[in-house]
């Protein structure tokens, strides 16, 4: 039992908690994104823009109240936007700036960007689909034939395609050396420089292993294929961003002309939200050959030994994604944030939230029962 005094400390950082999840998420959402910005250098560190070149996609709403069940496990949470998506119509539409008493720097509006942290990694996925589907790249090549620098890496021997699956097999190599030798975000960059990526490090497990690294590497492929960043910008602005309908431009964080894909996306709710519904009208769409290759995705999915994401394929949680029974896909990120994606029955729920203080399963029942 606790005595008086470790009860009082115990109390004491029980109340911190959310005031710490606050000052995380301005971090995130808000400081880095403005700082980043206004110190854009291209050569070196950036945000860089993606525009939607066409129409703006967009979308009906039926809003109805979420029940009282719902909205009290809401309020009990670091959850800060709720959007959901049925039949053609948002149906619900909440945002939440405070935590008990702890408030965020400003109200969270359609206009504010929210950090996606691993979506991030799905949106490198459209980027490779895209690619794919212009028949520039091939799945089935390794990194060394997309990427000519890294022929001497460790990555050099692995296929486009096992890398969408995170079956690059690197557990031996992780992450480690790679963080202290390039400014953050790491990018493909210190793939080239980290020790420890050498071609003679020996293949990992034949199974599942969650790396940041692959998307990136699968970005750099993309654009390598392309032939520039700037040319490989003006494609997805043409043929992904202008398809998913943003509103606002989608903000991505990189260095060295190479989008930092494993985690640096920053949209609007409503973005997040497109690109929920995009995914899932290409899924849908049997001419569409984004469409085939994300069907292909799930259909050739692997084991992640993860209760709340049993299969994953082309950076996207293939199966029955936090417990969901119909066909449905997700985008997930660190701090409970996600997309789910339910193709079968034509609806998205996109969720940004602070931290996993949350059963993100309980809220997908609640619902989408």
């Amino acid at each position: 039992m606790l005595n008086s005094a470790e009860f009082a400390f115990a109390k004491h950082m029980r109340s911190k908690i959310p005031e710490l999840k606050i000052k995380e998420f301005d971090k995130w959402s808000y400081d880095k994104l403005k700082k980043w910005e206004k110190k854009c250098d291209s050569e070196n560190t950036c945000i860089y823009k993606f525009k939607n070149k066409k129409k703006i996609r967009k979308l009906d709403s039926n809003i109805i109240d979420l029940s009282k069940e719902t909205l009290d496990f809401i309020n009990n949470s670091s959850i800060t936007s709720i959007l959901y998506f049925e039949k053609g119509k948002v149906i619900h539409d909440l945002t939440k700036s405070n935590i008990g008493i702890f408030n965020t720097k400003k109200k969270i509006t359609n206009k504010t960007y929210l950090y996606g942290f691993s979506k991030s990694k799905s949106i490198a996925s459209l980027m490779v689909g895209v690619t794919q589907c212009e028949g520039l790249i091939d799945p089935n090549k390794t990194y060394a034939e997309l990427i000519p620098k890294l022929k001497n890496s460790y990555y050099g021997k692995i296929t486009l395609k096992d890398s969408l699956n995170m079956m690059a097999r690197d557990n031996i190599i992780g992450e480690r050396g790679f963080k202290m030798v390039v400014p953050w975000p790491y990018t493909v960059i210190s793939f080239l420089r980290a020790e420890g990526a050498k071609i003679d490090e020996q293949l990992g497990d034949n199974k599942f292993y969650y790396s940041n690294l692959q998307p990136d590497l699968a970005a750099a492929a993309a654009i390598e294929a392309v032939g520039s960043f700037s040319k490989f910008r003006k494609l997805m602005e043409n043929k992904l961003f202008s398809e998913i309908g943003n509103e606002s431009v989608i903000k991505i964080h990189g260095y060295h002309n190479l989008p930092a894909m494993f985690n640096w996306v920053w949209a609007t709710r409503y973005d997040w939200l497109r690109t929920g519904i995009y995914v899932m009208e290409k899924i849908n769409d049997p001419d569409s050959c984004m469409g085939k290759y994300l069907r292909d995705g799930i259909k050739n999915s692997v084991e992640t030994g993860r209760d709340w994401g049993p299969k994953y394929g082309k950076f996207f949680y293939t199966k029955n994604p936090y417990g969901l029974k119909s066909k449905a896909i997700m985008m997930k990120g660190h701090g409970n944030k996600f997309t789910i994606i339910d193709y079968e029955n034509e609806r998205v729920l996109d969720v940004h939230s602070i931290a996993e203080d949350f059963e993100a399963e309980k809220l997908v029942s609640l619902i989408m029962k």
